[in-house]
């Protein structure tokens, strides 16, 4: 079986659950698969340690994204911003020439963003047995995220604009149900969603995953001493002896890119809302902020006693390893959290919202502690500093629930079975 990933962003580094996703699915198919990434590339760096599962890589420089000109068309025209963003010249062409050279058994678009390629992809005539198997793997339900996002927009302008967007996003998922071939989501609630638009659908989950042997303790030990390692002499967390071992674990960390407006807009809530109470509660505990790109109201937040932002960070495990908590406060978004996966995998208890967590199947008290107001935010974080038989269930909850469902071995292995199914049912000669 050839495939051929077709993605906004090439996968690394591995900073965006999106990237995570992808990468981590094409590590999974190419055992049993030959596997092409074609992508927009920003000049990142592949690096080195990082395994490559593709047979070969492909990227096109992306085109400035909301321009003043691609902002105008969204607003005054049918196609929404987001797929203005994706749709070049240079990535049609070099799409059109890629798919005259090889022949794919499955096309896998990432993300409707894209869609604006089928066209290309349904008229070239390339080399092989009939035209490939096209799937769309939606990471969100792009609609409802947009809506999310307005609703809790503060500008006027920008609410609008973000309405507007939703609406168009909304006309092109029902228009996507009828011109994929198939559709794959991250969660049973997605399927559901997308269901209403077309029952006649075929639409498949594949649950985000995680790579726990990256997160086993003898892993983040390793990881952290080597942290501890390269500048014990900044940090001075290891005490005199220079043993961290003995160190408690006090942090509550938030785990993110810093420059999405659903993450930007949860930690900057419970910074200002939820954690002076605790903080004044408990002082030995500080918040800890990870995450690529922090935007200018996020490194504000490290002015405030007891919060560090740490910006872009090599390994996120050294910071999992010094954890009490991971807090998931998100009030808007979509889709399902690889930050919730990859904290239970480390062993570290988690707090999240309920819609923090949708899309995921924990269990309150069991798996995780959900709270959906500021009050219950900062009860239950307190707890975890206060009792350490909750937080010990709720590790060795959530570490065999992703060891029993999200690794991203038994994930990717679901889905190669998916493309087989489909390819299999698939009329003889269908071209």
């Amino acid at each position: 079986m050839r495939v051929l990933h077709f993605a906004p962003r090439v996968c690394w580094p591995l900073d965006t659950g999106a990237k995570l996703r992808n990468y981590h699915l094409a590590r999974v198919l190419a055992a049993r698969a030959g596997v092409t990434l074609l992508a927009f590339d920003h000049g990142e760096t592949r690096p080195a340690e990082l395994e490559n599962p593709y047979e070969q890589v492909l990227t096109v420089e992306r085109s400035p994204g909301y321009t003043l000109a691609k902002i105008l068309r969204g607003a005054m025209g049918r196609t929404p911003l987001p797929l203005l963003n994706y749709t070049t010249q240079p990535m049609k062409r070099t799409l059109a020439q890629t798919l005259r050279a090889e022949h794919f058994d499955v096309i896998q678009i990432e993300s409707i963003h894209l869609m604006g390629y089928l066209r290309t992809i349904r008229t070239a005539r390339g080399r092989g047995r009939g035209r490939p198997l096209v799937v769309c793997d939606w990471h969100n339900i792009e609609s409802e995220l947009m809506q999310r996002y307005s609703e809790r927009e503060p500008s006027l302008p920008r609410r609008i604009y973000a309405q507007k967007t939703a609406r168009q996003l909304r006309a092109l998922e029902r228009r996507a149900m009828r011109d994929f071939d198939a559709h794959v989501v991250v969660s049973e609630r997605d399927r559901e969603r997308l269901l209403q638009l077309d029952p006649a659908s075929s639409i498949s989950v594949i649950e985000n995953g995680v790579d726990s042997a990256h997160y086993s303790d003898d892993a983040i030990e390793a990881a952290h001493a080597a942290w501890l390692n390269e500048s014990l002499a900044e940090r001075d967390r290891a005490g005199a002896n220079g043993n961290s071992a003995s160190r408690r674990q006090n942090r509550i960390v938030f785990v993110g890119s810093m420059d999405y407006h659903a993450n930007i807009d949860g930690v900057v809530e419970f910074a200002r809302e939820v954690w002076p109470a605790l903080h004044a509660l408990h002082e030995q505990l500080v918040f800890t902020i990870v995450g690529r790109d922090p935007a200018d109201e996020v490194r504000a937040l490290a002015s405030l006693p007891g919060i560090e932002v740490t910006g872009t960070v090599a390994d996120v495990r050294p910071y999992y390893r010094e954890a009490l908590a991971a807090i998931v406060p998100l009030r808007v978004g979509g889709g399902s959290r690889l930050k919730i996966l990859e904290a239970m995998a480390a062993g570290v208890p988690v707090v999240s919202t309920t819609l923090g967590a949708e899309g995921l199947q924990v269990s309150h008290e069991q798996d995780i502690l959900i709270a959906d107001t500021n009050d219950q935010l900062r009860e239950a974080v307190a707890t975890m500093a206060e009792n350490e038989a909750v937080g010990r269930r709720l590790r060795e909850g959530g570490r065999a629930l992703v060891s029993s469902r999200y690794d991203w071995l038994r994930v990717g292995e679901s889905l190669l079975k998916i493309y087989e199914e489909l390819l299999a049912a698939r009329p003889r000669g269908k071209n």
